[in-house]
């Protein structure tokens, strides 16, 4: 097998644990709505929120005062105290998953090309590397808004590997490891462009059917494919 020259990361439930940094701060908000006045049962309204948030998207700005008006409640004072307590927790919760760090940073320092490819908001994936003190170590990223399709299209990985190329131009796509949670979004669109792949099992939420090419109980385990 030729070496791996470049590695393509997802971001959230591979990097950092992005649904227990939603929910946290989410029950966290709804704690802040409910001291300011938000007249509903804790649990109804942490679960009322969830649901507006994947009906109005997952990073939206404005899955708050959406949930406010559906329970028909708004009030700017409520909202208020939402986002703050939201923000808060955010911040607190924004941390990688153990080893990730080390593990960047070693690939990094042994010259392998490393960039994210994420169907979060370009803006909201570079906030996360900064807090996380390891954007410095990739090469770019690859957001939603880059090709406004999603990873399961194959459209942003084949945007990545134009990017790659641009540096190492003779580079193939077996020279190219994906690493990511979902096999439907990282791993099956990038076996169809032949690249090979990593599921990081200990960031999936959900099983899925699939058979990837290595498979990671903690993301040290790169080291030993690498």
């Amino acid at each position: 097998m030729r070496e791996i020259r470049a590695v393509l990361f997802d971001l959230d439930n591979t990097l950092i644990d992005f649904i227990r940094m939603k929910e946290e701060s989410c029950r966290a908000a709804v704690r802040a709505m409910l001291a300011s006045g938000l007249r509903m049962q804790e649990d109804e309204a942490f679960e009322r929120l969830i649901k507006t948030y994947f009906a109005v998207g997952i990073e939206s700005d404005n899955a708050f005062s959406e949930f406010l008006k559906r329970v028909d409640q708004f009030d700017h004072k409520v909202l208020a105290a939402a986002i703050n307590a939201y923000l808060d927790m955010k911040n607190k919760c924004l941390k990688p998953y153990p080893n990730v760090n080390p593990v960047i940073k070693r690939l990094h320092g042994r010259g392998i090309f490393l960039a994210i490819v994420t169907d979060a908001p370009k803006t909201k994936a570079y906030q996360r590397l900064l807090s996380m003190g390891i954007e410095p170590c990739f090469k770019f990223v690859v957001g939603y808004e880059d090709t406004n399709n999603a990873k399961h299209t194959g459209l942003p990985l084949m945007l990545a590997l134009e990017m790659i190329r641009k540096e190492l131009l003779d580079i193939t796509n077996t020279e190219i490891l994906m690493v990511g949670d979902s096999m439907e979004r990282d791993i099956i669109p990038a076996q169809r462009l032949g690249l090979k792949t990593a599921l990081s099992k200990y960031g999936q939420k959900i099983p899925e059917a699939g058979t990837p090419d290595y498979e990671l109980m903690d993301i040290k385990d790169l080291l030993s494919i690498l």
